[in-house]
């Protein structure tokens, strides 16, 4: 192993932090610019640099007080690049010293800069770019564009839990339904099991993607106390993608009656309902939804065709087989298309 003389190491130190400031006061510059693309290109670079972590985040933090929408939207997600340095709060005293630097020569993001430079003892404690990073996300969190909201809520939640419980609840109040589903994703994520108390109010939510969100949130948690309420949404909710939702939300909350629900909704008057819990039976190798698969193909909805045509793949047996290939000669354009794409599958 090559030792590498003090001097010589020391003078490879002091090069590379030259060379990090160097290039941080030339990304401050660029931050600060009067355009519009130079400040969005500035964020990129920052995102990818190779500077220490802490000083990204404080670019990042000036970023995220830009009037640009989309200079706004890179820094925060950009921050979210630093996620792995957001496991623990605590830190030790050789990021102490880096971040003792930034406060000393102003370097940190503004909202930081009063509190971290009076109390210096307090450096010893906490973890600097997690702290920091959650100070600029928490300000990005009360943005009045939703879209910075929803993206500052989805990084938080790369934050433990114990730091962020109360940041994503509070998010699953928002007006926006951007927002709340992307707190219903990262309290999922997060394993958050207290968000189920506002579960009930969501699944009645006007917004679509919300009920949506919230019947995933309820399945992936497996929430038994919501099962009869999500039967109702996959029975008669207005959207054929919340009902489908519905069906996946209610076998995973009852896994050991997957086979008895699915079996429930292939009489269904609504056949897409149907056709979903056939598709679900197929791919578990159950034939008992042929019959509404092949009844489908008497529909004049092409859309219908379609759907059959996808689960008729999973049939492995000969009529199901001889049927498939009749969809090549089918009156639409798609249905055909797919059953060309598809053929050799059946053969």
């Amino acid at each position: 192993m090559v030792k590498i003389p003090g001097i010589a190491l020391a003078l490879m130190m002091f090069t590379a932090r030259a060379l990090y400031a160097s290039l941080a006061d030339d990304l401050k510059t660029d931050i600060a610019s009067d355009k519009p693309l130079v400040r969005r290109r500035a964020v990129y670079s920052i995102i990818h640099s190779t500077l220490p972590p802490v000083a990204a985040i404080n670019l990042l933090g000036r970023a995220v007080l830009d009037e640009d929408l989309l200079v706004k939207r890179l820094a925060v997600s950009g921050i979210g690049k630093f996620s792995r340095f957001f496991d623990d709060i605590y830190t030790d005293s050789a990021t102490t010293t880096a971040v003792s630097t930034s406060a000393a020569s102003g370097d940190l993001h503004p909202r930081l800069q009063g509190e971290l430079t009076e109390n210096t003892t307090a450096l010893k404690k906490i973890n600097p770019a997690a702290t920091i990073a959650l100070d600029i996300l928490r300000a990005a969190a009360s943005d009045s564009a939703s879209v910075v909201r929803a993206d500052a809520v989805r990084v938080l939640g790369t934050f433990p839990v114990r730091i962020v419980r109360e940041d994503i609840l509070a998010m699953l109040n928002d007006s926006s339904f951007i927002v709340i589903k992307e707190a219903l994703q990262a309290a999922a994520n997060l394993k958050m099991i207290e968000a189920s108390d506002r579960i009930d109010k969501l699944l009645k939510h006007k917004s679509e993607i919300v009920r949506f969100s919230a019947v995933e949130f309820a399945g992936n948690m497996k929430l038994e106390e919501f099962f009869k309420q999500i039967k109702k949404i996959a029975e008669k909710d207005k959207s054929p993608e919340v009902r489908k939702k519905s069906l996946a939300a209610m076998i995973k909350i009852r896994p050991d009656d997957k086979a008895d629900i699915l079996k429930d909704f292939l009489n269904e008057k609504d056949i897409f309902t149907a056709l979903d819990a056939a598709f679900l039976l197929a791919k578990d190798s159950d034939y008992s939804g042929k019959g509404v698969v092949f009844s489908a193909f008497e529909s004049e909805d092409p859309a219908i065709r379609l759907a059959a045509a996808k689960i008729l793949l999973y049939y492995d047996d000969e009529e199901s087989r001889g049927l498939f290939k009749k969809l090549l000669n089918d009156s639409d354009s798609d249905v055909r298309s797919f059953a060309e794409k598809n053929k050799r599958r059946t053969e």
